[in-house]
């Protein structure tokens, strides 16, 4: 397994609350621990009304990078604009409150330091036991078309941490979605390229608090999911 001396981890973020700052410094800090090796914050602020708590984290450890939108385009734009800003051969994404335990981090990144171009975090079936019941319909119905219909070799594509070398950060730049349905997109193009794909168990922590998904919302990733299929 190759060492690394750092990882870039890309947090897209939108108003993040009072304390954020505190818990991402504590997060990151515990999450060099168990790597041993630095970890670069990439902040990529998808035009948060309020930026006091991004601002702060950025006084509060000198290495972070931030990078703002004045307006709020999605995860897919975000996590773009961040990746251009990534260059660690190893960079990891997922959301900014780290609903997924360290651990869960530190087998992504151990994935990548063993030679995959693209580690994806998967979600084992009693991970459902933890989330909203209409979250639950949703990614399990994704799951039964790209499994059953589709034939598609990864059914859990909408897990928000996942990990890659520099080969796959070229392909997270191809995508053109700029919402949710990004990490599909993503996977699709590193299935298509032939890229290493490697499936990572991961864990939830205990009490995370889930964000509600609107109609107008579950309206749009509709049509990005049938521009996924369609490419």
């Amino acid at each position: 397994m190759n060492e690394v001396a750092s990882i870039d981890l890309i947090l897209p973020t939108l108003n993040p609350p009072q304390g954020w700052s505190e818990s991402t410094v504590k997060k990151k800090e515990e999450l060099e621990r168990l790597l041993g090796c630095s970890v670069h914050l990439i902040v990529s602020d998808d035009g948060s009304e309020q930026r006091q708590e991004i601002e702060l984290l950025a006084k509060m450890d000198s290495s972070v990078s931030v990078i703002a939108s004045d307006i709020n385009q999605g995860k897919g734009a975000a996590l773009r604009r961040g990746a251009t800003k990534a260059e660690s051969d190893i960079i990891v994404f997922t959301d900014a409150d780290f609903p997924y335990e360290l651990a869960s981090i530190k087998a992504v990144v151990d994935s990548i330091r063993s030679g995959t171009d693209v580690a994806l975090g998967y979600r084992e079936q009693n991970y459902y036991a933890s989330v909203p019941w209409f979250r639950k319909g949703l990614s399990e119905g994704f799951r039964f078309v790209l499994k059953s219909i589709l034939k598609f070799p990864i059914t859990d594509t909408q897990c928000g941490l996942k990990g890659m070398n520099q080969t796959g950060k070229s392909l997270l730049l191809k995508t053109n979605i700029n919402r949710f349905l990004v990490d599909m997109e993503f996977i699709k193009l590193a299935v298509r390229s032939h890229a290493r794909i490697e499936p990572v168990i991961v864990e939830l922590r205990p009490n995370v608090v889930f964000s509600s998904m609107g109609l107008s919302t579950l309206l749009r990733e509709l049509i990005n999911f049938a521009r996924v299929l369609t490419m």
